[in-house]
C-alpha cells in the first residue's frame, strides 16, 4: 500500500501542533514581514478567495472544511497586512455565482463570513 499525502497528515499532525513548531512559524513569519518591509509597501492590496472547495476535495475533506481553512488563511493574511502597515485591504470572498450552491454550503459560508 502506498501512502499519499492525505494518509500521512494524521501521522504528522501531532508534531505540527506544538510550541516549538509554533515558535518556528512565528519567527519565519516575522522574517518574511521584515524582509517585505525593507522594500516599498503598497497602501492597498486585494485578495480573491478562490479554491477552498478544490482544496477540500484534494485533501479528502468535507467542503466546509475547505472554507474553514480558507478563512484561517485569510486571518493570517490580514494579520500580515497589519504588520506591514498596509492601510487598505479588499477581500473578494463571495460572488453572485456562490448563491447557486446548496443551502447547507451557503449557511456554512455565511456562518464563517
Amino acid at each position: 500500500m502506498v501512502l499519499g499525502r492525505n494518509h500521512l497528515l494524521p501521522l504528522i499532525a501531532p508534531f505540527l501542533s506544538n510550541p516549538i513548531v509554533d515558535w518556528i512559524d512565528d519567527k519565519f513569519t516575522a522574517l518574511c514581514v521584515n524582509t517585505l518591509k525593507s522594500g516599498p509597501i503598497p497602501q492597498h492590496v486585494a485578495f480573491i478567495m478562490d479554491g477552498n472547495r478544490r482544496y477540500a476535495k484534494n485533501k479528502g475533506l468535507e467542503i466546509f472544511k475547505g472554507h474553514e481553512a480558507g478563512s484561517a488563511s485569510l486571518v493570517t493574511i490580514i494579520d500580515s497586512c497589519f504588520k506591514l502597515n498596509i492601510s487598505n485591504v479588499t477581500i473578494y470572498a463571495f460572488s453572485i455565482e456562490n448563491f447557486n450552491r446548496s443551502k447547507s454550503e451557503l449557511d456554512k459560508l455565511f456562518e464563517i463570513l
